[in-house]
């Protein structure tokens, strides 16, 4: 498998925490007292601090989600040296979507005029980009399709925060929201040979689904589980209790990694992770025993992009020279469900030639 690129987009704005504390406590100040604010406030700087949190990109004024996903696209495709038409697979994947049906591929289908092109949606909350990339090393192992676009569009950080607390007791499911950033990110991946080193391990837990999940209509008949939630459930409302499934998630991540004994026996020359937290990703590299420098920590640059993360930490990768061709990669990350996702390879890019790629 190669890259042919990987290429991503940020919306202009750039929103700090203490921009974010000051809209929190203007628009929950009708519901809490003064007291109750003030500690809103301490607890918010206190999950800034812990999660390595320090700026996020929104949207702008004009800025919307398609626009700047098809620009990570367009971009994609130039880079790669393809045309439209060349491309035969197009893969979402990413929880970002303005419609439940029909998938939000085929949207990027059409606005990148992929007309030779099939199209369909991957969702597994964060671990998305993983589990379609696995999707499509699988099909190209095959020659089932030629170059395969993986993209998504993960804008929950500005139209899906909600800055008014009702009462203190929100604080533990609703803070993880405060560290969303957002980003648009497009790769491309063909095949070369079916030699190439790569493998995938995948996990889920799924009794744990109720730590982190966005309800919809009907969200009582379809979830198959009593949650417990202060304030409610509300339709699109994010709900996520940070902590409890950051303690779940890093655990069963080092489990998974220590239990697959051949990820460390890699020996990775770069490292990246979802990047929910910076200080959650130090804990588990040094329970892995993973050296840091080959870590690409990216929650202090543009907070947490979910399913975008880790695309986006390999494009800046790339174009920092941090990710080279040849390097042996292993992708990492535990996500709401709770699943848990490990893979490797070694990077090729357009670059590579047939006898790197033996």
């Amino acid at each position: 498998m190669k890259f042919l690129a990987i290429e991503h987009e940020l919306p202009s704005r750039k929103v700090t925490n203490d921009e974010l504390v000051e809209r929190v406590l203007r628009a929950s100040s009708r519901h809490l007292t003064s007291g109750e604010l003030d500690l809103v406030a301490e607890l918010m700087q206190n999950c800034f601090e812990s999660a390595g949190t320090r700026v996020r990109h929104c949207r702008a004024e004009g800025e919307t989600a398609a626009g700047l996903t098809r620009r990570a696209g367009e971009r994609a495709i130039a880079v790669a040296g393809l045309r439209p038409e060349d491309i035969d697979l197009v893969l979402y994947a990413g929880i970002g979507r303005g419609v439940l049906e029909p998938a939000t591929a085929v949207t990027f289908q059409d606005l990148l005029g992929l007309r030779n092109a099939t199209a369909f949606d991957v969702l597994d909350a964060c671990a998305s980009w993983l589990r379609a990339l696995d999707v499509a090393r699988t099909y190209l192992a095959v020659g089932a399709y030629r170059n395969i676009l993986i993209v998504n569009a993960e804008f929950g950080g500005g139209d899906g925060q909600r800055h008014e607390l009702r009462s203190v007791g929100e604080f533990p499911h609703w803070h993880p929201a405060i560290t969303l950033g957002e980003a648009a990110t497009a790769a491309i991946v063909t095949a070369e040979n079916n030699l190439d080193v790569y493998e995938a391990d995948f996990r889920t837990w799924g009794a744990k689904r109720s730590l982190c999940f966005v309800p919809l209509e009907g969200f009582d008949s379809y979830f198959g589980k009593e949650v417990d939630v202060p304030g409610g459930v509300a339709p699109m409302r994010f709900v996520s209790f940070g902590l409890r499934l950051m303690e779940f998630g890093t655990e069963r991540i080092i489990e998974h990694y220590r239990e697959r004994p051949q990820f460390e026996r890699f020996k990775a020359d770069r490292v990246f992770g979802h990047s929910a937290s910076d200080g959650m990703s130090e804990y588990v590299l040094e329970a892995c025993g993973i050296d840091s420098d080959r870590f690409h920590f990216d929650h202090h640059r543009n907070a947490n992009t979910a399913a975008a993360s880790i695309p986006l930490g390999m494009s800046q990768a790339m174009k920092s020279g941090r990710l080279l061709n040849g390097d042996r990669v292993v992708l990492m990350a535990a996500s709401a469900g709770v699943t848990t996702a490990l893979l490797k390879f070694v990077f090729h890019d357009r670059t590579a030639t047939a006898k790197e790629l033996r």
